[in-house]
């Protein structure tokens, strides 16, 4: 994680080939004749390190891949004299957008003195990868096919499949070990080793003809050797491109399923999402080769216009009305993504790296994955890291890299950590659950943690609570161009700016933070009565605020939302960890856009609507997750709610809620007190209702009821119930006995009602 991000205006990490002096040839790889030639190697006389590079300026040596692109490649090996022979444990490595295969001196060598093997290759349609870097002549007068060598958008079919078919050669010429491959990749490259893990075993078929598109084929070598990877490590990936692209705010941090247009289950399919203008635009500046451009043939194949992809999604609402848009949203899903590769495999063993401030990829996109994999694959290891690294607004930790220096680093300590146990098989295992560091300003301070759970529910058990039950209006034009600005995607989440409450923005102000303040540990939550005449093609963009002292304000964490056309509505910001002082001020904000204005989308975090309407909202409940338990913050950390899951969707294990258990009872001449508890190992009680009935004096009677009871998890209260007035009379009978048992029953939205016979005392 070391050189995560190059954003240039810049966007995703960029690969510098570096070789360093090498001596002694050694061998050829990637000989087979279907390849096209050779890779030439040589040995590094004082470390031993055989180093096998691509073409340089000679296109003749790249290497053909299944469907006969040119693929530039780097491969190296360990010394044999430190390591023994080969085969060797491999590690792919793999690019960023814009960027180009890993040089000898960077992550390859930290790999090969590591005992590893490493392969690294520029994606197609980027540099020597058919990209616009290769001279038209050169490719036209030689052998070398580019007619498919275009961008493919990190296509399964396509990118994902280069990197099985070109380690398969290399394990036919016995020197890659086919049971002992990972996958490391940043951005870009995170992507495809999350599309490699999740296909395990497998390849995705339909690149060449006379394939079914999307069908799946054991993974094996050209001569028929069955390959499996054995780990991944994506860093600041995404799950979900489509989302990721044009988020609809649908993704909430504790349901099961979430695919983009929603559950088989949910009553209507979700909209499609907003797009995310500066980044598309500065992403789609930094490719070389699209299909239809000129390198090697200006033929425009539909199913791979990105181009076209991206004028769709610039041309904005309504996207309901244009078939293309629908086909866009579908290629998407089913072929670039790992969401929706087929999950009855097992995936691979996964540390997923993600960042709280990248407003690229943030954190839903390895929550998604990781929720729904953990309720099918029970039994997988899969562990999460969040700190304060990936794509912009991450804070700027010098050149070429985004995020925290100390972050990146520990973040390459557990990515050794986790390979050197589930490929070589060395080393206790790894914890599966989650790490977390928590971004502090200014980028320089060291930030939080590392804090350690189970689970990601496990790391908040408390929450922030605030209600408004006003109505209010979010106004048609309440975007303020210049707060766009001050917090789009050019600069970094430790800005501080002025802010203005410009007319129609909604605006809501917590309480101060108390002495001993509070940390956000997740995504913020709101819920609220929302209406709006054209829910689809209408938008809130939601920010996070904190006041300082000296009244300029820091973005926290951000979202977009799609609302419903009316009715009660819940969606989530972007999680984030992030540590409020005593004395800050927070602040929801609810605005109609997040645009910069004509002239600055590129700053731009969302595109304006073209048809925004004013959105009705009342009735609010904000909820921040925090770290610390019930009662922290003078009283303000409340025990957490159950959470609210939509229509057609499923909670998360890791979020479900119990019922309250019962212990005594005592009933006095007033009051029933029942001992109560939550159990331990519950996210949550609920506000639980309770009702007791019992037979006193020989009557059946109501004994009381009380609401609103919220215990904590591993707490325990005693519960005190005004006695109605048939329980006092039945107790004021001579007849009345000493103790009496009573029926107990308790509910709570989203537990499942509980009912407990306990014998009380009558005092």
């Amino acid at each position: 994680m070391r050189r995560i991000l190059a954003f240039g205006i810049g966007l995703f990490l960029t690969g510098a080939v570096c070789t360093g002096v090498a001596q002694a040839a050694a061998l050829d790889v990637f000989t087979a004749p279907e390849l096209g030639g050779s890779v030439p190697c040589q040995t590094d006389g004082p470390t031993g390190v055989v180093r096998c590079e691509g073409p340089g300026n000679a296109v003749s040596k790249t290497v053909r891949s299944f469907d006969g692109t040119p693929i530039d490649v780097n491969f190296s090996m360990p010394s044999a004299a430190s390591f023994g022979p080969p085969p060797y444990p491999t590690v792919m490595y793999f690019h960023g957008y814009g960027g180009g295969k890993e040089g000898f001196n960077g992550y390859l060598k930290f790999f090969n003195d590591l005992g590893y093997a490493a392969f690294t290759m520029t994606e197609r349609g980027f540099g020597r990868s058919c990209g616009e870097t290769t001279p038209l002549s050169e490719l036209t007068a030689g052998s070398e096919d580019c007619s498919n060598g275009f961008i493919h958008l990190m296509d399964t079919r396509y990118e994902v499949r280069d990197a099985q078919y070109l380690v398969g050669q290399l394990v036919d010429e016995g020197l890659v070990d086919p049971g002992k491959i990972a996958s490391v990749g940043a951005s870009y490259g995170g992507g495809k080793s999350m599309a490699l893990a999740s296909l395990q075993n497998r390849i995705m078929l339909g690149g060449l003809p006379d394939e079914e598109d999307g069908a799946y084929a054991p993974w094996e070598s050209p001569e028929g050797t069955p390959m499996s990877l054995s780990a991944a490590a994506p860093i600041v990936p995404w799950s979900d491109i489509a989302y990721a692209l044009m988020p609809n705010g649908r993704t909430l941090e504790y349901l099961v399923d979430q695919p983009y247009l929603g559950p088989e289950l949910a009553p209507t399919p979700n909209p499609i999402g907003v797009m995310k203008i500066g980044i598309l635009r500065g992403l789609y500046g930094s490719g070389d080769n699209y299909s239809g451009d000129s390198v090697g043939t200006d033929l425009l194949d539909p199913a791979f216009d990105v181009p076209g992809w991206k004028d769709e999604m610039e041309l904005g609402e309504t996207y309901s009305e244009r078939p293309r848009a629908a086909f866009v949203l579908d290629q998407m899903t089913r072929f670039h993504s790992s969401y929706y590769i087929d999950d009855s495999v097992k995936p691979a063993p996964l540390l997923i790296a993600q960042g709280y401030s990248d407003d690229l990829f943030p954190l839903p996109e390895a929550l998604r994955y990781y929720n729904r994999t953990k309720a099918t694959h029970p039994s997988a290891d899969m562990s999460l890291l969040f700190a304060d690294v990936g794509h912009p607004r991450a804070p700027l930790g010098g050149p070429n890299a985004q995020g925290r220096p100390s972050d990146k680093d520990l973040g390459f300590e557990r990515i050794q950590r986790w390979l050197d146990h589930y490929v070589l098989g060395d080393g206790d295992v790894p914890p599966n659950g989650v790490e977390v560091k928590t971004q502090v300003c200014p980028w320089e301070s060291p930030s939080g943690g590392p804090f350690t759970g189970s689970d990601w529910a496990s790391m908040a058990p408390g929450e922030i609570r605030f209600s408004d039950r006003r109505t209010r209006t979010i106004g048609r034009d309440s975007n303020s161009t210049g707060t766009a600005l001050s917090f789009g995607v050019i600069g970094d989440a430790c800005t501080k700016a002025p802010i203005t409450n410009e007319p129609g923005t909604v605006e809501y102000a917590l309480p101060k933070v108390p002495k001993g303040g509070y940390t956000l540990m997740g995504a913020p939550t709101v819920e609220a009565d929302i209406s709006v005449s054209n829910g689809p093609d209408s938008q809130i963009a939601a920010r996070l605020l904190e006041v300082g002292t000296d009244g300029l304000h820091r973005l926290v964490a951000r979202g977009v939302y799609r609302p419903n056309a009316t009715g009660r509505q819940v969606f989530q910001l972007n999680g984030n960890a992030y540590r409020f002082a005593a004395g800050m001020q927070l602040k929801l904000q609810l605005v109609a856009g997040d645009d910069a204005g004509f002239g600055a989308e590129i700053a731009s975090s969302f595109r304006a609507s073209n048809d925004q309407e004013d959105i009705e909202i009342s009735n609010l409940e904000f909820r921040l997750p925090v770290m610390e338990r019930p009662g922290a913050a003078g009283g303000q950390v409340k025990p957490p709610l159950p959470k609210t899951v939509p229509a057609g969707y499923a909670l998360s294990s890791d979020y479900s809620a119990a019922a309250l258990r019962v212990g005594k009872a005592m009933l006095t001449g007033k009051t029933v007190k029942l001992t109560m508890a939550c159990p331990a190992t519950a996210y949550s009680c609920g506000a639980a209702t309770i009702d007791v009935s019992g037979r006193i004096g020989g009557k059946q009677v109501k004994v009381g009821s009380r609401s609103g009871v919220l215990i904590a998890p591993g707490g325990n209260a005693t519960v005190s119930l005004p006695l109605t007035g048939s329980a006092r009379a039945a107790l004021r009978d001579s007849s009345a006995p000493k103790r009496v048992s009573l029926n107990v029953r308790t509910r709570a939205r989203g537990v499942g009602a509980g009912s407990s016979v306990v014998t009380g005392r009558v005092r």
